[in-house]
């Protein structure tokens, strides 16, 4: 099989396999999802950030300039209830425990922090 030296994604919005063009030649901005800033990681969070961590690897090998921005909280339905049934409110505070990626032990684990982390506001 011949050797490609092009990074191909699969494009959810169109189901294809497409080509990656970065908007800026030599240079990627990254804006992921974080960990919600109201309870503690678990698994299917970690997930989450692997794939992100070898995405990341990946574009930094191949050269790229990367820009990096994690979102902190996600806020949806499912989240309200917990914080209701915990009887904890769902506003941002920064002094929580869980408020930070550190918070994450990422790098303890080998993934770098993101260039930016943007806590929800409300």
């Amino acid at each position: 099989m011949p050797q490609t030296t092009e990074i191909r994604l699969h494009n959810t919005l169109s189901n294809q396999t497409e080509p990656f063009v970065p908007q800026k030649p030599g240079e990627v901005s990254m804006y992921t999802c974080g960990p919600t800033v109201y309870d503690y990681a678990h698994i299917g969070n970690y997930r989450t950030f692997i794939f992100q961590d070898i995405l990341r690897r990946f574009l930094k090998l191949r050269g790229f300039r990367l820009n990096h921005v994690m979102n902190l909280t996600d806020v949806d339905d499912r989240i309200i209830a917990n914080a209701a049934a915990k009887n904890v409110s769902i506003r941002f505070k920064p002094s929580s425990p869980t408020a930070r990626p550190s918070a994450l032990k990422l790098p303890s684990i080998g993934f770098a922090l993101p260039t930016i982390s943007i806590p929800w506001s409300n």
